[in-house]
């Protein structure tokens, strides 16, 4: 019972960090991406601080657009992973999980694009739901690893037929 409170609050959790960014105006949230591009950029370019304020912005301009995609793609990916862990738990037949995730995926994938047309100074993209999703479903299948690999390691446990596979983890 605790597993079920416990993987619903991290799919509630992670939708509300979904929709409290998405939320924010499109120069706030360009300003705190902007900020982790450049964070990244101190990081991962050897003598990033040494180049001229003038290049030091063209990288982190160029560096921005797939930053803020990969934001979209990892924050989805959570949220993959979370979903199909619940559908693990109250669906019974493999297909039906995966496809209630997905599906349950897409939907708030697609919501949250409209959500940004309501939204001061951000719009919604196709192309972000699409990316959304793409992670979404990386979330899945690392959903699915994770129980093939709990399962396989508790193999010498003897499982009753009717347990999920998150009761396995």
């Amino acid at each position: 019972m605790l597993k079920k409170i416990l993987l619903m609050l991290c799919l509630i959790g992670c939708m509300t960090v979904i929709f409290l960014f998405s939320s924010q105006n499109g120069t706030h949230s360009g300003n705190i991406s902007g900020g982790v591009t450049e964070t990244l950029a101190k990081i991962f370019i050897d003598g990033f601080e040494e180049l001229s304020l003038e290049k030091q912005k063209e990288i982190v301009e160029g560096m921005h657009f797939y930053v803020r995609k990969a934001a979209h793609f990892s924050i989805y990916a959570v949220l993959g992973f979370f979903s199909f862990l619940n559908a693990d738990i109250y669906l019974k037949k493999k297909l039906s999980k995966l496809l209630a995730s997905l599906s349950f995926c897409l939907i708030y994938a697609a919501s949250d694009e409209m959500h940004q047309l309501f939204t001061d100074g951000r719009c919604g993209s196709p192309t972000d739901v699409l990316i959304d999703f793409s992670g979404s479903a990386a979330g899945n299948a690392a959903a699915l690893l994770l129980i093939f690999l709990a399962a396989h390691i508790s193999q010498g446990k003897k499982s009753t037929p009717d347990r999920s596979a998150a009761d396995q983890l």
